[in-house]
């Protein structure tokens, strides 16, 4: 009977802690390893994440990674995609997940990058790579869009980090 009482307030106290409201969170998501062609290497893509959710639902999930011509990942890009290292001050890939478009789309996501500065770019290349890595089906990147985005030098926007303010949200910030 006592242990009843207990598991009745512990699910009490659960539901009474659900969550209602406008939350973000931020984290990393990691990817070790790669290949291409006959290369491969144990180096990690660390990608820095943000989402927004409406009390248990995911609206939008973001990942970025600030690109480097010296990563063993640059193997992925696409001559044509690489030109972008030298043409810009600052090349980012992100991924980004839309649940409902409704509420936060690609678009507003589209339109947040550029009041940060950034130009889109299309990453097919380095896409179709990042999607067939062994831990995307645990992250479940086949859902995510890939984009590149380019700040040209020298930018409009000085800032180092990337602020994403969608509404009815607290704008988050990541250092790059």
């Amino acid at each position: 009977m006592k242990s009843l009482f207990l598991l009745s307030l512990l699910v009490l106290a659960g539901c009474a802690s659900y969550k209602t409201y406008n939350q973000t969170t931020t984290g990393i998501v990691i990817l070790r390893g790669g290949i291409y062609k006959k290369k491969s290497w144990d180096d990690s893509l660390v990608f820095k994440r943000m989402s927004w959710y409406h009390g248990m639902t995911l609206y939008f999930d973001a990942l970025f990674w600030k690109a480097d011509i010296d990563s063993p990942f640059s193997n992925w890009f696409s001559p044509s995609e690489k030109e972008f290292f030298t043409k810009c001050e600052h090349f980012l890939v992100t991924a980004g997940y839309s649940a409902d478009p409704s509420k936060i789309s690609h678009v507003n996501f589209r339109e947040q990058m550029k009041l940060n500065g950034y130009d889109e770019i299309v990453l097919n290349t380095f896409a179709s790579s990042l999607k067939s890595h062994p831990s995307a089906t645990d992250w479940r990147l086949q859902n995510y869009k890939f984009m590149g985005y380019c700040k040209r030098a020298p930018s409009r926007v000085k800032a180092q980090g990337l602020a994403i303010n969608f509404p009815s949200f607290e704008q988050l910030e990541v250092e790059l």
